[in-house]
């Protein structure tokens, strides 16, 4: 558990400081296709695909450290009306077919990285398995950070159900002196 925690807290800070250096040089590169098309009447063949797979990158490590700080859009309506105990069994299921999916567009993200390998990008000449490769890192960082709420509420149900149970034992045992 707590190696699992090292592991996402520094590719938390990875992901985070790579997805900032790709949307700057989204926003550099779309400033330079724009002044060199309307400006210089020179347009950059290679900006829109370029931002494009920085894009990809964007979207599936934004998604994944935006799992990790609980920050998905999630319709909690209905949920909150449910008593504490379905509410949690319904959350827990959710999470579980949330990562099923995930589990799944990571298979099939590989399987597509391995069918686009020796393929290349028609702009940059640049292979099209990296831009792909988003796909199963960004499932499997979603993937992780679920696997880690869900372990840690476990083990944190675990504890103080145990602590419940101490408590009530010592107060039988204070009863019964």
């Amino acid at each position: 558990m707590k190696l699992l925690k090292g592991f996402l807290e520094v590719f938390d800070r990875a992901a985070f400081i790579l997805v900032a250096a790709l949307m700057g040089a989204m926003g550099v590169i779309a400033f330079m296709a724009v002044f060199y098309r309307f400006v210089l009447h020179d347009p950059i063949t290679w900006s829109e695909e370029a931002a494009r797979y920085m894009m990809v990158w964007v979207t599936f490590l934004g998604a994944g450290y935006a799992m990790g700080k609980g920050r998905h859009i999630g319709v909690t309506m209905f949920v909150e009306k449910l008593p504490e105990g379905a509410r949690r069994k319904v959350t827990f299921a959710a999470e579980i077919i949330i990562m099923v999916f995930l589990a799944a567009v990571t298979v099939q993200g590989i399987k597509l990285m391995i069918g686009l390998w020796g393929q290349t990008s028609p702009a940059m000449d640049f292979p099209m398995w990296m831009p792909y490769l988003a796909i199963p890192v960004g499932s499997v960082y979603m993937f992780m950070h679920l696997l880690y709420l869900v372990l840690s509420r476990s083990s944190q149900s675990i504890s103080t159900a145990d602590l419940e149970l101490e408590a009530a034992l010592k107060g039988k045992d204070g009863d019964g002196q």
